[in-house]
């Protein structure tokens, strides 16, 4: 692959050292999975010489980006990253054994990437899945590098509450091995960061010492997630006219998003409300047959992420949608802080950590989640605002995340963590 070095990106001018960086998903892969690759070029703008160790980009369809081919191994330079991918058996559909052979064939690809594993100073684990953490295991008892874990979702809670496994003995069983091994990996981590505040109490329920969590809460690309003018063209060709209500991002099921159609269906008397879905996912085919009959309801297919916040700008709201279960009230959506970002005021429908941080930032509105008539109520207040109370809201929110989200605030954190790291070896 070609070097992808952009203009915006400024080598430092001191090096802090050579960081690995273990996660899943990387550039170019879109939505929750861009995280990682807004953690790296803000680590390696503060020095460090970041390595990360990565799949083959799959996210969310699970088919190979155009242009890769799996092979063992493929070595890409990108944004003054240096990226190391290898293979995976790549899987985003609803079956259990799959997206489990999914997570387990990149642990076992990245563990035995040898030479990459001992050729950086301490490794930072994007956790996303619980897996993640093996090669960095590995890396420490061979290699004896650090690692610092940055946890995005918890475990085993994550395959409890997404029902790809029935209640039962199997369940059980899975739960508690992954469980045993989250615990082990706490363990040998020289210190964990956490993407949401709950998360933090969480861990330190299971006996994790509050001294070894810090929340640090994901950042965006900055050099991409910003306010930007709206373009009057754009709205024309996508029919974006009238006040529209826009929800960017994975169609799954576990976003809730049938309450956001019910919703919005019981606004028939504001027939210049436009509820408009960018993004593609598991989910859109029930949410096309529940929205069928109002062509208010937009369905605007996925779209690269510069073109995405050009569509945002055309929004009145951004919608952050999630259900209430116990695994998301420690969460704090991306959604969040790209709306933030971009100085977008918020409806969250979503519970806990996420809709302390709308509230925190007066950034928007929140509705309990899955009550489509306190959503509908959400959605009629914003829409009988003025426009400079929203204005306002928006500014609220970019204010809020420059101060607490933001890379600067973000990377600094992480940065301190692993030369903590690389000051011992973490227990």
């Amino acid at each position: 692959m070609p070097d992808r070095t952009g203009s915006d990106y400024l080598p430092p001018e001191r090096s802090l050292g050579r960081l690995g960086v273990i996660s899943p998903c990387y550039d170019p892969e879109t939505g929750s999975a861009a995280v990682a690759g807004a953690i790296c070029r803000a680590l390696a703008g503060l020095g460090y010489e970041v390595h990360v160790l990565t799949g083959f980009p799959n996210y969310p369809t699970g088919a190979i980006y155009p242009g890769y081919r799996m092979k063992p191994y493929l070595y890409e330079h990108r944004d003054g990253i240096h990226l190391h991918r290898v293979p995976l058996l790549p899987s985003h559909d609803r079956s259990a054994t799959r997206r489990a052979l999914t997570y387990l064939s990149f642990a076992a690809s990245a563990s035995t990437k040898w030479s990459v594993l001992r050729s950086v100073d301490a490794w930072l684990v994007i956790s996303s899945q619980a897996t993640v953490a093996l090669p960095a295991l590995f890396a420490r008892a061979f290699f004896r590098r650090p690692f610092v874990l940055y946890i995005q979702d918890l475990w085993p809670e994550t395959v409890v509450e997404s029902g790809f496994i029935r209640p039962g003995r199997v369940l059980d069983l899975v739960a508690r091995s992954i469980q045993a091994f989250c615990n082990f990996s706490y363990r040998r981590a020289s210190a964990i960061a956490v993407s949401a505040p709950g998360m933090a109490s969480r861990l330190q329920q299971r006996g994790v010492a509050s001294a070894k969590v810090t929340p640090v809460p994901n950042w965006v690309d900055e050099q991409v997630f910003s306010p930007v003018t709206r373009d009057e063209d754009l709205a024309a060709e996508f029919g974006l006219d009238g006040f529209v209500i826009m929800y960017a991002g994975s169609l799954g099921d576990l976003q809730g998003l049938d309450t956001a159609v019910k919703a919005f269906k019981m606004l028939p008397d504001l027939p210049d409300l436009r509820l408009v879905f960018v993004g593609s996912g598991v989910a859109e085919e029930r949410l096309r047959a529940l929205a069928e009959g109002d062509d208010r309801v937009r369905f605007l297919g996925p779209h690269p992420v510069e073109r995405t916040v050009r569509l945002m700008a055309l929004s009145d709201v951004q919608l952050v949608s999630l259900q209430d279960r116990p695994l998301f009230r420690h969460t704090i959506p991306s959604k969040i802080q790209a709306a933030m970002a971009c100085a977008r005021p918020i409806i969250a429908s979503a519970p806990g950590d996420a809709a302390h941080a709308v509230l925190r930032s007066r950034a928007g509105l929140v509705a309990r989640p899955g009550d489509p008539c306190e959503l509908s109520s959400a959605m009629r207040l914003l829409h009988g605002f003025g426009p400079q109370i929203r204005e306002a809201m928006g500014r609220n929110g970019r204010e809020f995340y420059m101060e607490r989200m933001s890379a600067r605030v973000g990377s600094a954190t992480l940065s301190d963590l692993v030369a903590l790291a690389c000051g011992g070896d973490g227990g």
